[in-house]
């Protein structure tokens, strides 16, 4: 489904003006939808955010068009405008049975500190990133799960905004055009000519300059494709190529990422860090990024137990040379050519992410302590990213929050499910390359007990997420076994008892035939 430029909240039966006081007994201070509660913008959104982020909401908005709800439809409106805050998650409450209201929660932050800092006219909980209506503060706290008691919040600082209420917030693009586009003209990197003169000091690397437009705003920067012949033939292994085992090839550029990622590496010498629930791509999307520019790709996989000499080195003693430095994984690929990811840098001892820090700050230095604090500069041609799963989310057993010093150096964004027709292609392509089309009925199952599994997961009633990884387990499994086995090894075997038989259940209700 494409993007409907005219498809708009602020032209739906359903939006609220801002200064409605009377549907919600309330003005939140912005338009606002009466159905989801979602405000359109904020107080200092201008005219054009306000459109782009009314665009974005209605782009997927299963009630498009509908009037607004009569009671009791209205009372499921979230008003949901920051994400959680991690202090809080998976924290026990010491002292819930105290809080009769949210007013004397200590997550809440009161109505004129909100409508002061962020303009909307509503209280906030902190906990939970909701505007909190004044006329249903018991009645949010009375099933409330994380309610504590204690001083209330004096500031809403620290909090981080969904993207659509950050400053400058554009929306996107219709990424199934682009899908379209890109597949009818296909051009593997080894062949592509170039989109503007190749420099002649340049040209023993460089073979062409790829063109990447960002259609939101026009501008365009230019991705180097590298000569294959560059490096030295033990390294050629390592450059992803098209019909490899890893099919750089299909990576479905749904976010304008390789704009972002390109504008950062080529024009801001700054290091992107892509964050988003597991299975969403974040790790093909930097191996896809080398297959473009036709470069040796390399992952770092950082773990609990991760030692700082396995990334830096370590002296060590070889016949015939004595004893010498040799240099890591992460130490060598630093001084090449080559696009690298460290991913799960959040889950890493404290010594591997000060070890890994100046990598990142404006010096893009490593310092090799092991090596009497050999100082070395990041090579010209040398592009780092970052991987990782959220903190805040639960489920991510492990994951730490990065210190403030790590997410100044960093520039940030979260990578999204990509759009249902996106998805179906990308299930599609991956069937292919078995060597069996995965039939249309059977996708649209897929689809459909993805919507229900990610609706439970969303509200943690199903304690997994869903992402594309998942769904590829499944779909690729159905070419050998039936739909229960199939669903079952791709995860609700690992899951406990109740859980499994929740997930179960809702495949069932899609498929024929015993849950077994």
């Amino acid at each position: 489904m494409s993007v409907d430029p005219n498809k708009s909240c602020l032209n739906c039966p359903s939006l609220l003006p801002a200064d409605d006081a009377h549907f919600f007994r309330k003005s939140i201070g912005a338009p606002v939808c009466a159905r989801y509660g979602k405000p359109i913008g904020r107080a200092s959104s201008s005219e054009v955010e306000k459109q782009n982020i009314a665009r974005q909401f209605a782009s997927t908005c299963p009630s498009y068009g509908d009037p607004k709800p009569g009671a009791p439809d209205w009372e499921a409106a979230k008003f949901t405008v920051m994400l959680p805050d991690p202090q809080v998650v998976g924290v026990t409450p010491t002292s819930s049975e105290m809080v009769s209201s949210c007013a004397g929660c200590k997550h809440f932050v009161r109505e004129h500190v909100v409508a002061q800092e962020l303009g909307w006219t509503t209280a906030l909980c902190a906990a939970k990133g909701k505007l909190l209506l004044a006329n249903r503060y018991t009645l949010e706290a009375r099933h409330c799960e994380v309610k504590d008691f204690g001083n209330v919040r004096d500031t809403t600082l620290g909090l981080t905004f969904l993207p659509e209420y950050e400053d400058n917030f554009v929306g996107v693009a219709d990424p199934v055009r682009a899908m379209r586009r890109n597949l009818e003209n296909f051009v593997d990197p080894r062949d592509y000519v170039t989109d503007r003169e190749v420099d002649p000091k340049d040209e023993h690397k460089i073979r062409a300059w790829r063109q990447v437009e960002d259609p939101i705003t026009g501008n365009s920067i230019f991705l180097p494709i590298y000569r294959r012949d560059f490096f030295p033939p033990d390294t050629q292994a390592l450059i992803p190529t098209t019909g490899d085992d890893t099919h750089p090839e299909d990576y479905v550029d749904h976010g304008q990422y390789v704009f972002k990622a390109g504008v950062l590496w080529t024009e801001l010498d700054e290091t992107p860090a892509l964050w988003g629930q597991a299975g969403t791509g974040k790790t093909e999307f930097f191996r896809h990024m080398a297959w473009l520019m036709q470069v040796p790709f390399h992952r770092f996989s950082i773990k609990g137990s991760t030692e700082v000499d396995e990334l830096e080195g370590k002296m060590t003693y070889t016949e015939g040379v004595g004893t010498h430095f040799k240099y890591g994984r992460f130490a060598k690929a630093w001084q090449s050519a080559c696009v690298m990811v460290v991913d799960e840098y959040n889950v890493g001892q404290p010594d591997v992410q000060q070890f890994l820090r100046p990598c990142i700050d404006n010096s893009k230095q490593l310092v090799i302590d092991a090596n009497e604090g050999e100082h070395l500069d990041r090579d010209l041609d040398c592009y780092l990213g970052m991987a990782m799963n959220p903190a805040w989310d639960v489920l991510n057993v492990g994951a730490n929050l990065i210190s403030d010093a790590d997410a100044n150096r960093l520039m940030h964004y979260y990578v999204e499910l990509p759009p249902e027709e996106i998805e179906k292609q990308i299930l599609r392509k991956r069937c292919e390359h078995d060597g069996w089309e995965l039939p249309d009925d059977k996708l649209e199952t897929i689809m459909k007990v993805a919507t229900d599994i990610r609706a439970l997961a969303t509200d943690q009633t199903l304690m997994i997420t869903w992402g594309i990884r998942p769904q590829l387990k499944v779909a690729r499994a159905l070419r050998w076994f039936d739909w229960f086995s199939a669903y079952k090894m791709a995860v609700a075997d690992f899951m406990e008892p109740q859980q499994r038989e929740l997930l179960m259940s809702v495949v069932k209700t899609h498929v024929e035939g015993p849950a077994t």
